[in-house]
């Protein structure tokens, strides 16, 4: 995955990042791919701004003959591991992998792919298994679930899945030795990331000890279900040779140092809202050398490529040149040929390639926004390692967002291109004035918007010293927009080899932010100071690409600034309202959850205590969780919704997002209606008033709508079970109260079922947690 090396991001992506690759899924092409300071968590070990393919120093040839691991044991141990293979079949293993681009750092290892029949459906998954230890590298199961099973409570509590999954690691992974593997417990995303309907998942990460020190780059990552079946095991390794444990700098050395260096800054930050930017705030943050390693045998401060970042970063004017870009006024959105002109005057293409892939189609930020995006190639095979050119041009404005004269930019792939015609090596100025010739060509209205970041020291040549490199930021009345960067690179010819912007959208936005700050400086420097601890690890140095540079990599023994609640890494502090604000909500990434004070010895303590551990009710700052505190129809339908969907915020059916019920997307509770809506529990075509309170006769209606069950609510309407009840006159939806009385759901209270009492949050746990139980014994799963 390519970085661009996103500015003030970084420091904070990589603590995102660290419960499973799939998660970057959730970010933005920015923060996913965003090239983190390496200064960040202690379990940054799983993190998909790595390749696979970049984080071993060699590759080992895929030779058959020097496997002492078969193929057949390789099978066996698999199966032997995971139960649920056994009726499996192996249907490819091979040495290596000829499927993957860039090849994968050992090739030493067997890929198994598997596949598994469920009636007239196949299931396809993977495992790794390293041929020279027998070590188990990877596996990922996805089996389809038992229809309509009872999963609450688990067989397994999660201390009784951690000693299975340790016991589970010493048979998976023979050359590592349990004294070496450390429990991160700061990153059991367990809970945080499960649902309360459907299979129970505990999640434990574990960092790799080496000569006794964390290592950030090393880890294991397993996942068990709450019957005891292990369901997915990576391990990530590095084979890099490491340093000896032995810092020339003390912790309280580094910790001073950490203290007088670090510094914030203010800076306009995209609020993002299901996968797509929403407002903005402007919020202090960590400057981006705030949040770097700190060499512990040298004692200086180093970067993310390991070079020396002592210098200060400035910013300096973008001088106008004589030819600007203007963005294209017309309503005609270009042709492919023309979009391609356009990146063919300005940027290099090697000889020989030719435009063969032309696609126009939506911005994955902007819907509505119709992007080309061009490749050039000199055959008609795109794929599987062949060199090739890209671009992405906006159809109807001309801008050109990325190009890349090498997508696939690894020694297996490229190769030097010839000097142009006539042409000679610029010096490193040359290269700084071509670089503000060309933002002006490139980027509307450069000089007013963008400034030039000065890193200092030899950072703008690229590593290797192939070229050089140049980075830009955005600013917005004097304060610099985080994410809103351009990054040049030059080869050393000046012709341009990489350009990129970070395509930020409604920017005009920005203008609605209160301009005041009532956070001063100082305050926020201290509030972010206690924040962070510096911890002696071994840290990854490079192993990622960025400005279509691959930067080598390495280890190091470092002191890094690490969070001390990893769950505020994708938070900010507000300099408005002084709060914390999460920029890209993800609910794996909570911060250290809040201990509720206010439910011990209450009669649905327990059923609360599971919402809060959960996360379906998260409690005040104080504490409170105030569970006789009435609902709304809105928090109901928010209550259910997380506990069936954690992250059913960023629900997209692919439909323009529009009011629905009579909510409009304004209304805090829409994204609940909308899902409710989705998954038929509600109406569309009703109005539903979500401010309201919520009864216990719109309660009973809600469940019959949400366990599917109207049909027979229509059919007992009337049922003895209400004729019973001595309110029963008052009783309009006499069907829906017999079926939800009948599951035993909701009770009658001294013979009435009082159907105009308000919910409270304690009835509504209750009420979860019995459908929760109710699992399994019902006719059609329920919840999932």
């Amino acid at each position: 995955m390519k970085s661009n090396s996103t500015h003030h991001i970084h420091q904070t992506t990589r603590a995102a990042l660290i419960t499973s690759v799939a998660l970057a899924l959730l970010l933005p092409a920015g923060l996913a791919g965003a090239s983190s300071s390496t200064a960040t968590s202690a379990a940054t070990f799983v993190s998909s701004t790595t390749s696979s393919a970049q984080t071993t120093a060699t590759t080992d040839k895929a030779d058959p003959t020097k496997v002492k691991i078969t193929k057949e044991e390789a099978i066996a141990k698999v199966k032997e591991l995971f139960p649920a293979l056994k009726e499996a079949t192996a249907s490819s293993v091979e040495l290596g992998s000829s499927t993957s681009y860039p090849p994968l750092p050992n090739q030493m290892a067997w890929t198994i792919q598997w596949q598994y029949r469920v009636g007239n459906s196949t299931y396809g998954f993977s495992s790794t298994v390293d041929a020279n230890n027998g070590d188990l590298i990877n596996t990922y199961i996805s089996m389809p679930l038992q229809e309509n099973a009872s999963y609450y409570p688990p067989e397994l509590s999660q201390a009784q899945a951690l000693k299975k999954v340790e016991a589970f690691i010493v048979k998976a992974v023979p050359s590592i030795k349990s004294s070496d593997l450390q429990l991160d417990e700061t990153s059991l995303y367990n809970i945080n990331n499960a649902a309360l309907f459907g299979p129970v998942q505990y999640n434990f990460i574990y960092k790799l000890l080496k000569n006794g020190i964390p290592s950030a780059a090393e880890g294991l990552q397993v996942t068990i279900d709450g019957s005891g079946n292990v369901l997915q095991f990576y391990k990530m390794t590095n084979g890099f040779n490491y340093p000896a444990a032995k810092p020339t700098m003390t912790q309280a050395e580094a910790d001073k140092k950490f203290t007088d260096s670090f510094e914030v800054a203010l800076y306009y930050i995209p609020i993002y809202k299901n996968g797509m930017m929403n407002n903005w705030i402007m919020g202090w943050r960590p400057v981006e050398q705030a949040l770097y390693s700190v060499d512990a045998v040298t004692g200086k401060r180093i970067d993310n490529e390991g070079a020396d970042s002592t210098s200060p970063m400035t910013y300096a004017d973008v001088p106008q040149s004589k030819k600007v870009f203007r963005l294209r006024s017309t309503s005609t959105e270009l042709s492919a040929e023309e979009a391609a002109k356009l990146v063919e005057q300005v940027a290099f293409i090697p000889a020989g390639r030719k435009l063969l892939s032309k696609s126009l189609s939506d911005d994955y930020q902007t819907p509505g926004r119709k992007i080309w995006r061009l490749t050039w190639s000199e055959g008609n095979n795109f794929y599987g390692g062949t060199a090739q050119s890209t671009a992405e041009v906006d159809a109807l404005t001309g801008q050109i967002l990325t190009f890349q004269a090498e997508q696939l930019n690894y020694p297996e792939v490229t190769k030097a291109q010839a000097a142009p015609t006539g042409g000679k090596k610029i010096t490193q100025a040359e290269a700084k004035l071509k670089s503000l010739e060309l933002v002006n060509l490139l980027y509307d209205k450069a000089s007013s918007e963008l400034k030039l970041v000065q890193y200092g020291g030899d950072w703008n040549v690229v590593p290797g010293g192939t070229g050089y490199r140049y980075q830009f930021i955005r600013y917005y009345k004097g304060i610099p927009v985080s994410d809103g960067n351009v990054n040049i690179t030059l080869d050393l010819y000046g012709r341009l080899q990489d350009y990129s912007i970070y395509r930020n959208t409604g920017l005009e936005k920005i203008a609605q932010v209160p301009a005041d700050a009532t956070v001063t400086k100082q305050e926020a420097l201290a509030i972010y100071k206690s924040q962070y601890k510096m911890q002696l690890q071994y840290t990854q140095i490079g192993g990622f690409t960025m400005n279509n540079t691959y930067a080598t990599p390495s280890v190091k023994l470092t002191y890094t600034p690490v969070l001390m609640d990893s769950g505020k890494s994708l938070e900010v502090l507000d300099a408005v309202t002084g709060k914390w604000v999460s920029y890209y909500p993800i609910i794996a990434l909570q911060g250290t959850p809040i201990t509720a004070t206010d439910l011990k010895g209450h009669w649905a303590e327990k059923e609360l205590s599971e919402l809060v551990k959960y996360n379906v009710l998260t409690p005040e700052a104080d504490g409170k969780v105030n569970p006789e505190q009435e609902i709304t129809v809105g928090d109901w339908l928010t209550m259910i919704a997380k506990a069936t969907t954690p992250n059913y915020t960023s629900y997209y059916n692919g439909n323009e997002r529009k009011a629905v019920a009579g909510v409009n997307l304004e209304n805090p509770y829409y994204e609940a209606v909308n899902f409710a809506a989705e998954h038929g529990w509600i109406s569309k075509d009703v109005v539903l008033q979500t401010e309201s309170k919520l009864t216990r006769e719109q309660l009973a209606v809600q469940l019959t709508s949400f366990l599917k069950y109207n049909k027979i609510s229509a059919f007992m309407d009337k049922d003895a079970t209400v004729s019973q009840f001595s309110d029963n006159a008052s009783i309009i939806n006499k069907g829906a109260v017999a079926v939800a009385v009948k599951l035993g759901l909701l009770q009658a209270d001294n013979g009435k079922f009082n159907p105009q009492q308000i919910v409270t949050k304690a009835l509504a746990a209750s009420v979860i947690m019995k459908l929760v139980e109710l699992q399994g014994k019902t006719d059609q799963t329920i919840g999932q």
